[in-house]
């Protein structure tokens, strides 16, 4: 969700400890602040260790150095300040306005909130470190909370990314249209996994050990540990689908990374790079991936009841979109994770009005088709309870497969099936709201992979010859 012009490839700091505010195995625990001693400039002491944990990450991760890796140091308020002239620049702020839109017509945000300026303070907040492909350098926030085993983790984490673009062109390979939100979030995961599984298997590598990933309740109980608590902090503070877009790519993409790891050498991770995810599908259920399950493309059309209205925001929610949005509005995670693991594509539309007036006179709709029927109809029932949560409404029509919501806004939302497709939209005028449903279904197009070729019906065996008579 949040904007692929503001996001770093970085390592932040609840991904390497489980908390905002990581201290190193080694680090005493704080005491009085009047007898505090000074804290170590670690950062600097890091730097000089940097080309010794270069060549440690360069033989573990069988990327050789094609070049010098530039490296610097930057104080917490030149990290706000880089981020903010981010996101006031043109296109990326025209593009965080663009989502500001969707994610308040979703009720992913709360109305009043200030979305660039959250981004940028939980950003600020939690990084600890990041490699910029613009300028090919890497950055360590100077931070005196990490130290010990996790600096090194860290500066082998950024060393990674960048040995990731001296073969790869992360620029360029991250550069994906931008209504493909699902899938850059995707290489956002590969990246980020990489990056996470290696500096795990530099530590044990130090310690004489074996990568940890045989054991699958290993990185089940690392991902675990990521997961962001109730502290309050600007992370934990922040909504949830945030929360979830930034610390998705380093959590499912360790498990991601670490699932590969567990029966091949790194070169197979290099295979992904040169062959990337296309969903988040593919990365929560990495079997996906290597069965080459793509998912289905869904283009969309503004419908004629609308005319005059533009299009504001478009993207692909995807399957970690799908239970951030049921997570949001009231299914509980488990639930959530189980109604969205049939996706088998999507195309999400925020249209805004001919006279402007803001995200509350938007529209949104979201059409999604499902793996199997029983899937459409089990992600009906879950976006069917979300929608009661999101929407005040006055009267709620209920008829078969399809839910109209009659809101004291004058506004109608509804979800409704037909067959393995379902499609949800909120914000309609009551005019549009008796003729969308069609419009969607019969001019939104899928492109559904080919049907798999039939099996030749088989041939008889020949009858054996008749006894001969007695």
């Amino acid at each position: 969700m949040s904007s692929r012009r503001l996001v770093l490839i970085a390592a932040v700091a609840v991904s390497l400890g489980g908390g905002a505010a990581v201290a190193g195995p080694d680090t005493p625990a704080p005491g009085p602040a009047a007898t505090q001693p000074a804290a170590p400039d670690w950062t600097a002491q890091l730097l000089l260790r940097a080309d010794r944990i270069a060549q440690e990450v360069a033989k573990l991760r069988g990327l050789a150095p094609k070049q010098p890796i530039q490296r610097d140091v930057v104080d917490i308020e030149e990290l706000r300040r880089r981020l903010v002239a981010k996101a006031r620049s043109e296109k990326t702020a025209a593009e965080l306005a663009a989502e500001e839109i969707a994610a308040k017509r979703w009720g992913l945000v709360p109305p009043d909130a200030d979305y660039a300026g959250l981004l940028v303070d939980v950003l600020t907040e939690q990084i600890a470190g990041y490699y910029d492909p613009e300028d090919r350098r890497l950055y360590i926030a100077k931070r005196n909370e990490l130290g010990g085993d996790w600096a090194d983790m860290l500066l082998a984490h950024e060393i990674d990314h960048a040995l990731q673009d001296q073969h790869y062109d992360l620029q360029k390979w991250m550069d994906l249209p931008p209504a493909e939100g699902d899938a850059l979030l995707a290489r956002q995961a590969l990246v980020e996994g990489d990056g996470v599984v290696l500096m795990i298997e530099l530590v044990m590598a130090r310690q004489g050990l074996s990568p940890p990933w045989a054991t699958p309740e290993v990185t089940t109980t690392m991902a675990r540990a990521m997961e962001v608590g109730t502290g309050k902090d600007q992370l934990s503070q922040a909504p949830l689908a945030v929360r979830e877009s930034l610390m998705f790519p380093y959590r499912a993409g360790m498990g991601f990374v670490a699932e590969l790891r567990r029966r091949h050498p790194w070169s197979r991770v290099d295979d992904v790079f040169k062959n990337p995810p296309r969903s988040t599908e593919q990365i929560l259920h990495p079997e996906a991936y290597l069965a080459g399950e793509a998912p289905m493309p869904v283009a969309a059309r503004l419908p004629r009841t609308l005319s005059g209205f533009r299009t504001a925001h478009e993207t692909v929610w995807g399957e970690q979109g799908v239970a951030v949005f049921l997570r949001q509005h009231g299914v509980a995670a488990s639930d959530a994770a189980a109604a969205a693991a049939g996706w088998g594509g999507d195309r999400a539309v925020v249209w805004a009005p001919p006279r402007g007036g803001g995200w509350s006179r938007s529209i949104g709709a979201v059409y999604t088709v499902w793996d199997s029927e029983i899937d459409a109809m089990e992600a009906a029932e879950a976006l069917t309870a979300a929608v009661d949560q999101l929407v005040l409404a006055g009267r709620v029509e209920r008829a078969g497969p399809a839910t109209r919501w009659y809101g004291l806004d004058a506004s109608v939302a509804f979800v409704e099936r037909r067959g393995d497709a379902v499609v949800l939209a909120v914000g309609v005028p009551l005019g549009a709201a008796r003729a969308l449903p069609d419009q969607i279904f019969t001019t939104w197009s899928v492109t559904r992979p080919p049907p798999p070729p039939a099996s030749p019906e088989p041939v008889p065996a020949p009858l054996p010859p008749a006894p001969p008579p007695r």
